[in-house]
């Protein structure tokens, strides 16, 4: 049985979800951001509709997102994307949605206390809490289980920073949140993030690899990544072993900037 804040969630995204979804047109507004990347009414209007949520359900708790900013409390505060994936949204593709992370403060940082996230085009709910990842209503085993295709989930830029000698076909399906939900799932060995992520990009994605058996690493080196207080440092996430793997040397290379490829 689904814990409660299972069912509360869903609600939640599946609304803000929906209404994105039936707010785009090939002829939707869409501005860019200092940062360069796109944004529309239908992201703004997602995020107003998850904070009006949170205010009722959890008032007082602190919230910070992507579109109507905010910041980190000193206690459980709630990180929003209220659509990962904008540029997939845009363009009428599948695998974007909003993604929320409640983070606590714990013993040697801030911790997932409980995440979703939800695709509309899709109809797929992802959810963790207590250490369990959730795919719907089935709890999603664990990756030692099952043998997950040889995918690799890479950035849309990637070929502009590095390069990559590697056996797996490399794919890239939508937004960072839903790569690394699709990895937590089994659809992938493991997926790269580029650098430059934020908090509620990431947070609910690896509580959910954690919680299958998955690990991470940043890249170049191998530490973990930090969720809430990194630099957002490009990383890997996924099986162990493709982990590893991919940690080897020369695996992946990153491109001088004068390369012109």
């Amino acid at each position: 049985m689904p814990p409660p804040r299972h069912a509360l969630l869903r609600e939640m995204l599946s609304t803000a979800g929906r209404d994105a979804a039936a707010a785009w047109s090939p002829s939707m507004w869409v501005d860019q951001k200092g940062d360069g990347t796109p944004v529309t009414r239908a992201d703004v209007a997602a995020d107003r509709t998850i904070r009006a949520f949170l205010a009722e359900h959890y008032p007082g708790e602190a919230i910070a997102s992507e579109e109507l900013g905010g910041q980190l409390g000193t206690g459980p505060t709630w990180l929003v994307d209220p659509i990962d994936g904008t540029s997939c949204f845009v363009e009428g593709l599948a695998h974007w949605g909003p993604t929320v992370a409640r983070v606590v403060p714990g013993r040697e940082g801030w911790v997932v206390d409980c995440a979703g996230l939800y695709l509309p085009r899709v109809d797929e709910y992802y959810f963790f809490e207590a250490g369990t990842g959730w795919f719907g209503d089935e709890v999603l085993p664990q990756l030692s289980s099952r043998q997950a295709p040889r995918s690799l989930y890479l950035p849309s830029r990637f070929h502009a920073y590095a390069e990559l000698q590697s056996r797996n076909k490399g794919r890239n399906v939508g937004g960072t949140a839903a790569h690394l939900a699709l990895v937590a799932r089994g659809a992938a060995e493991a997926a790269i993030v580029a650098p430059g992520w934020h908090p509620w990009d990431t947070a609910a994605g690896l509580a959910l690899i954690d919680a299958v058996g998955g690990t991470a690493a940043c890249l170049p080196g191998g530490a973990m990544p930090d969720i809430v207080g990194g630099a957002g440092e490009p990383f890997i996430a996924g099986t162990p072993a493709a982990v590893a793997s991919l940690l080897a040397p020369g695996i992946i290379r990153p491109r001088r900037r004068e390369d012109p490829r």
